[in-house]
């Protein structure tokens, strides 16, 4: 049930149909109630006037008999009632109150309705006395109604008339009156349930039709369909909207799909263009390493030979062609390698790795890098292994790119510290350096490829592309690179690996 009683109905025509029936049905039912009552009260009343008319032509016809004290003269006068059905029983009284002369109808003698004369006294006193401290006088009862009528001779009261009028009549014409009264109520209603169909049909079509396009737009996902707008009413309002909505969506849906077939085509030429990069990285990497491992091979020939030793300018030359040599085929392997990751053709062999080998190994390969500055490194490193997911040669690198970063953007004779913590299922290995730090507006610059944004970086190797590839391998290992640093004091780079949950076997342990 719904708030207030009423049941739910399924569809908008059905509450307009529901609400008007109903509220054509309460006000014929108030309207047939209150003209009922009316009516039967004015019967009452107009019986009521006609009986006192007949009482005072009674009273005037029978002054005389009174007068003369003549009962016999006053009850041929009250025969004649007679001829009126509805008058049970007709009494004349004295001033006294006491009885004169009496008529009683033959409907109420063979119906036993009428007193005995001995017990009218009594019931027709209260009545008088009514009349004469009240002013009423008359008494309406169930079945009957009882009148009393003063009778008057220059002024005089000199007796009463007392009526005795049955309502059955009455109660016949209002059960008539009834019956046309419901007659006329049901075909009211009649009419109202038929104009309230009409109503529910003419408001809910034009909504059913909006359900409808609602339901196939949703369906086919097609903007084209429209409503005709029938009235200017609320409907008609809503309809428009509803028109103006489509509008707009055909139009987004128009933008949506040029804008898909841009991305599309967008998206091609950036493959396009990836692939070529790919592939133009990876045969200049070979066309490239060739002529390059002979420079280095033939710079390292040239510093080692014994039987014609160089002078110290030629050493020195010599040294600078393999320091190149070296940098160069490091900047072709980073590229290499951050081409990989962004195609996803980077493979790992992920394996249970002791960090703290891996650590000792890098910092013996950057460990002259660091004394040709003056700055120190100090390593805090477990006692037993560290046992940690990941690929040995990848965390090798990305350990080298750290250590490598914190030694050339450092202060000299600064200092290095490199921390290994173990926390749950978590290794964190630390790498903090004194160098410039890094100002807060340039964090979101340290992982962006190819930014390098210190003020001597033109006098520092690299390609600004390391900390994105450790970053990137780092990831796929299933851990992640943080990074704190304050402006003046030095950064802090923490890379957190996954615990391994079981060491390798003895003979696998390299």
């Amino acid at each position: 049930m719904a708030i207030g009683g009423f049941p739910k109905f399924g569809s908008i025509r059905r509450k307009i149909f529901a609400i008007a029936a109903f509220t054509a049905l309460l006000t014929a039912l108030i309207t047939l109630l209150f003209f009922l009552s009316t009516d039967y009260h004015h019967q009452k009343l107009e019986l009521l006037e006609q009986s006192r008319v007949l009482s005072k032509m009674l009273a005037s016809n029978v002054s005389a008999a009174i007068v003369y004290r003549d009962p016999n003269t006053a009850e041929e006068i009250l025969a004649a009632l007679k001829e009126k059905a509805d008058v049970l029983d007709a009494y004349i009284f004295t001033a006294e109150q006491q009885l004169f002369a009496a008529y009683h109808s033959k409907n109420a003698a063979d119906t036993g309705q009428y007193t005995p004369d001995a017990a009218l006294q009594d019931g027709f006193r209260r009545l008088f006395d009514g009349y004469l401290q009240l002013g009423s006088d008359h008494l309406f009862s169930a079945d009957a109604l009882d009148l009393v009528v003063p009778i008057q001779v220059d002024q005089r009261r000199i007796g009463f008339v007392a009526l005795n009028l049955s309502l059955a009549e009455l109660k016949q014409n209002f059960r008539y009156t009834v019956l046309e009264a419901l007659g006329a109520m049901l075909l009211a209603i009649s009419i109202a349930v038929v104009q309230a169909r009409w109503l529910g049909a003419k408001i809910s079509r034009p909504l059913l039709q909006l359900t409808a396009n609602i339901e196939q737009i949703s369906r086919d996902n097609n903007f084209d369909a429209r409503l005709q707008v029938e009235s200017q009413d609320e409907t008609g309002v809503l309809i428009n909207a509803f028109n103006s909505m489509l509008d707009k969506l055909e139009q987004q849906e128009h933008n949506k799909n040029a804008l898909i077939v841009n991305l599309s085509h967008a998206k091609w030429e950036a493959e396009r263009a990836s692939r070529a990069k790919t592939e133009f990285l990876s045969r200049m990497s070979h066309e490239f390493r060739t002529p390059l491992n002979a420079v280095i091979g033939f710079s390292q020939l040239l510093a080692a030979d014994t039987a014609h030793p160089l002078n110290a300018e030629q050493q020195d030359s010599a040294r600078h062609i393999l320091d190149a040599g070296l940098h160069l085929l490091d900047l072709i392997s980073e590229l290499l390698d951050l081409s990989a990751v962004e195609s996803g053709k980077l493979t790992l062999n992920i394996a249970s790795v002791d960090c703290r080998t891996v650590i000792s190994e890098s910092l013996e390969l950057i460990r002259r890098q660091a004394e040709e500055r003056g700055i120190r490194i100090s390593s805090q490193t477990p006692e037993h292994e560290v046992w940690v997911a990941a690929d040995r040669m990848r965390l090798k690198q990305c350990l080298l790119n750290l250590l490598s970063n914190a030694v050339k953007y450092n202060r000299p004779h600064g200092q290095i510290t490199l921390r290994v913590e173990v926390e749950e299922q978590w290794v964190r290995i630390l790498v903090e350096d004194s160098g410039a730090g890094i100002a807060p507006e340039q964090f979101e610059l340290l992982f962006q490829p190819f930014s390098r944004f210190h003020h001597d970086q033109d006098l520092i190797e690299g390609t600004g592309i390391g900390l994105l590839l450790t970053k990137h391998m780092v990831e796929l290992m299933g851990g992640e690179l943080q990074v704190e640093s304050r402006l003046g004091l030095g950064s802090k780079f923490m890379l957190m690996l996954n615990l391994a949950a079981e060491p390798p076997p003895p003979e696998t342990r390299s």
